[in-house]
């Protein structure tokens, strides 16, 4: 894996730039499309939340409560979607767009529904 060092403020951008793109790309896929897996984020989005959780697995999971907070609230078309995205369906979309071979799959969900149930309906 080839690696650069990017200065705490570019890495805070591009973990925001990540979670808005992809809460658009799934109120898209909400508005669109039956409701029957749509909750898969981008592979782009799985590949920097396996990054994050190699390094720091607190920070995959902020990542991941970040991707809720906008589906549900910050996002400028969070109401459209009703029901809200449900925080069960919204781990299974983040488990299938994990890169294939990434073997912390299991445990990557299952800390962040240990750590976020409370706050999402486990």
């Amino acid at each position: 894996m080839d690696t650069v060092v990017v200065p705490r403020s570019v890495l805070s951008a591009l973990r925001q730039a990540s979670v808005a793109g992809t809460a658009t790309v799934l109120i898209d896929r909400f508005r669109t499309t039956a409701r029957e897996a749509v909750a898969r984020p981008p592979a782009a989005y799985g590949e920097i939340l396996a990054w994050l959780w190699r390094i720091d697995a607190d920070a995959a999971v902020i990542h991941i409560a970040d991707l809720m907070k906008q589906l549900r609230e910050h996002h400028p078309l969070a109401h459209v979607v009703t029901p809200p995205v449900g925080f069960g369906e919204l781990l299974d979309g983040v488990r299938e767009c994990l890169p294939a071979g990434f073997a912390q799959a299991d445990l990557l969900i299952s800390y962040t529904r240990t750590s976020l149930g409370d706050f999402y309906g486990g």
